[in-house]
């Protein structure tokens, strides 16, 4: 108003702030209505000891690694990583209480104290229109966005690698009646690597779904549907498609339940059958399935009980691998010790097999490599003042190659400060900023 041109602010060299500048902006632009638009800061910096970042194999360590990989002829396994990350966001009301706009983000830093060339930064952000129109309709548009580093598998790759994710999706439901609901959505995804190697996985995806839900009184649900999706990997030579194919489409024909047994106890299952058919070899099209069955039981309101159990494929970033076959059960305790400190503990076990490229299963006599994996999660949080948390997480893992008995071996250990401002109680959960921390003992071991 006093004529002055505005002051531009240089997102290059100040991301942390651009973050924050672009949130409360937007709030203060787009937050009318009666409700309180919420916001949330948070601020971490962190210090962790990885003993393996690289995965090698315990047999990595005879000759496996050249000199350049290991300074002054020594191995080194263990390596130290500092960290400091801003996480922000806001939940804005937007004409009526049940539409509102919900934005988040994360930026961050690794820095290594011995593997300089791993220091990187992350990026994500997120952005999710929740919609009612009356009673009968209503829905969501999400947007989102991931940079992160590559996530290294057996120590046959130890060149630095940064993962670009989109992904979007629209979902409407429309109500039938209090009992019958009828949802349909549509996504799409992409992911892309920064090194040469690695960008024969580089894909998009599209997908559509339909299904009809049935409520009942108690509160449980059964839902039945299918999915349709069509996968392309566009930057594959024609190698690279005679061992992988360039694209292939899935449907799923699925079953969901979740039966509230009490207040305290519930359980849930997603049951599918998966149709894959490759694009160009045929003779690879095959069925797959898709279970996953979990149990949560409130033994007190301090005290919570997770079991997961699955059946289900995915792909690894291993171009001798077509994909995975997993079996697995994992177990999760959260108990809050008091208002200021909380515990966790996870444990997986889970059995795989590989599905190997047929021109690279000749050579080792074998279609599949099947494998073991146990692993242990142990955290907790202490908050000393109103905001201040220190963090600790750790993690201990073990995979062993049935066919040659080859072991890899993987302990990590963080501590950290968090400091969270919110304006509102309950805000950082309602937003699920806790999905940009990676927790350590409660991530998913799928690789």
């Amino acid at each position: 108003m006093n004529g002055k041109p505005a002051r531009k602010m240089h997102c290059r060299h100040a991301p942390a702030k651009c973050l924050l500048a672009g949130v409360v902006a937007l709030t203060g632009q787009v937050g009318w209505g009666a409700d309180t638009t919420e916001l949330v800061l948070q601020l971490e910096t962190s210090l962790t000891s990885d003993s393996n970042p690289f995965r090698f194999y315990d047999q990595a360590a005879t000759g496996q690694v050249t000199d350049e990989q290991a300074p002054n002829n020594q191995f080194r396994h263990r390596d130290t990583v500092t960290g400091t990350d801003i996480r922000a966001g806001a939940i804005v009301p937007v004409l009526s209480e049940r539409t509102r706009l919900i934005l988040t983000g994360s930026l961050g830093n690794r820095h290594y104290k011995n593997y300089k060339d791993l220091d990187h930064h992350l990026v994500a952000g997120d952005a999710n229109l929740e919609w009612a129109a009356g009673k009968l309709l209503n829905g969501n548009v999400t947007a989102g966005k991931e940079d992160r580093l590559f996530q290294y598998i057996n120590g046959s790759l130890t060149d630095k690698d940064v993962s670009h994710q989109k992904r979007a999706a629209a979902n409407i439901n429309f109500k039938l009646t209090d009992e019958w609901s009828l949802n349909a959505g549509l996504d799409r995804a992409s992911l892309y690597y920064d090194l040469p190697v690695n960008q024969l996985y580089n894909f998009e995806e599209r997908g559509r779904q339909l299904s009809g839900r049935y409520y009942a009184p108690t509160g449980s649900s059964v839902e039945i549907g299918t999915r349709l999706s069509e996968t392309n990997f566009p930057d594959r030579n024609a190698q690279d498609i005679a061992d992988l194919d360039q694209a292939y489409k899935e449907s799923e024909l699925y079953l969901d339940a979740e039966w509230r047994y009490s207040t305290k106890t519930v359980t849930s299952a997603h049951i599918g059958v998966i149709r894959r058919k490759y694009d160009v070899l045929n003779e690879r099209d095959t069925n797959l399935s898709n279970i996953l069955w979990r149990g949560t039981y409130h033994y007190s309101p301090k005290l919570r009980l997770d079991l997961q159990l699955w059946d289900r494929p995915f792909t690894i970033v291993d171009r001798t691998v077509v994909y995975v076959l997993s079996k697995a059960a994992r177990f999760d305790a959260q108990w809050k010790y008091s208002d200021k400190t909380q515990m966790n503990f996870s444990t997986l076990l889970q059995n795989s097999d590989n599905v190997l490229v047929p021109r690279l299963a000749a050579l080792v006599d074998s279609a599949s490599r099947k494998e073991k994996l146990l692993r242990v999660g142990m955290g907790g949080s202490y908050e000393f003042e109103r905001g201040f948390r220190f963090v600790l997480d750790s993690f201990y893992e073990r995979l062993q190659r049935e066919s040659d008995g080859v072991n890899l071996k993987q302990a990590v250990v963080k501590i950290g400060l968090e400091y969270t401002y919110e304006n509102l109680p309950g805000s950082t959960y309602r937003m699920g900023l806790k999905r940009y921390q990676h927790s350590l003992s409660a991530s998913d071991s799928l690789r």
